[in-house]
């Protein structure tokens, strides 16, 4: 592919604003050039806001559209899967926002539905694809501190009340778990390097609203490894991690959305190290100009969408896990 990578956006969703355009308009491989939404005059509006060439009152005309290589879907969770396959099957690429879908089940159908139509399919944890992460990954390997036995992770922040709140939408695919718990899932997952063997939760259930607003859960690992991870929706405190191992610890302030200048640090029993990235973009731009290199070179992404079924297991056993009081084999 010898020009841009042209996107088209599935809603007017804020995140589509505050995140995907702007990592856009640092890229050098691709550039937004459509919008769809339910509504002609919202899609019209939006275009408008971004200076977008094209406008669609309707999520099927923008795939049906020639001029559109690859779709970002910000959808609501349980549309994730419906118009994943349908772009898939008009020949879109597709990233796709967290989590993936609402279960493994939906996640191997789309998986296997961009298989078929020969597209790409990446799930928006951005921190997998950050220089930030790729570093952790590279001392983690080389022993750094030593065997890895536990990682403490979390992401809460406050959504106030009486809302119209996605997050707290059940019919949409609402919880904390099913947003800010994939942080610290996949972060402990992708720390590790395999997937955990039991889950342990304990979940707070918003009376009103019927979905899980906190949560804290315990992972065990093959052998030894324990991941303790907190996520919530009505709990102020934002995202952190740190990693321990016999020999040295690890502390990240910023694990999830690395900032344009970010830094995490080093410790051991002898030295203290501080490791400084100074990327110049946004925290989607990795994982953007990633992609970019998979559509128009046709490399495999570095985190295939099958991730994604690891991080879905893990929420639905905490869920379990949350209703019986059991620990849950995974």
């Amino acid at each position: 592919m010898n020009r841009p990578v042209r996107w088209g956006i599935l809603s007017t969703a804020k995140i589509a604003e505050t995140a995907f355009i702007p990592a856009l308009r640092q890229s050098t491989r691709g550039e937004v050039v459509a919008v769809a939404s339910r509504s002609r005059e919202r899609a019209e509006a939006f275009a408008g806001r971004h200076r977008l060439p094209m406008a669609f009152g309707s999520y099927a005309e923008l795939l049906a559209c020639g001029d559109v290589d690859a779709i970002y879907n910000p959808m609501p969770n349980t549309l994730h899967a419906e118009w994943t396959v349908a772009a898939a099957r008009s020949g879109k690429h597709v990233f796709c926002e967290k989590p993936l879908a609402m279960s493994p089940a939906e996640a191997e159908l789309m998986i296997e539905a961009c298989a078929a139509a020969g597209v790409v399919l990446v799930e928006a944890f951005v921190f997998l694809f950050h220089p930030q992460t790729l570093k952790l990954r590279q001392l983690l390997d080389r022993g750094a501190i030593g065997r890895l036995l536990h990682v403490h992770a979390y992401m809460t922040f406050s959504v106030r009340r009486p809302s119209e709140n996605i997050r707290l939408n059940r019919s949409l695919g609402g919880g904390s778990l099913l947003d800010t718990g994939g942080y610290p899932i996949t972060f402990s997952r992708f720390a590790f390097g395999e997937e955990p063997v039991s889950v342990q939760a304990e979940t707070h259930i918003d009376p009103l609203y019927g979905v899980d607003t906190r949560a804290g859960l315990i992972l065990r690992f093959p052998g030894d490894g324990i991941a303790t991870l907190s996520t919530g929706l009505d709990a102020v405190g934002g995202p952190g991690a740190a990693l321990f191992g016999d020999e040295g610890w690890i502390e990240l302030p910023t694990p999830y959305h690395p900032t344009p200048k970010s830094e995490f640090t080093l410790h051991t029993r002898t030295a203290t190290e501080t490791f400084e990235f100074d990327t110049g973009v946004v925290p989607f731009s990795p994982a953007i100009e990633h992609f970019h290199t998979c559509v128009a070179e046709g490399e495999r992404p570095l985190v295939g969408p099958e991730n994604a079924l690891g991080t879905l297991r893990v929420i639905e056993a905490a869920l379990e896990a949350g209703r019986t009081g059991q620990r849950i084999e995974v």
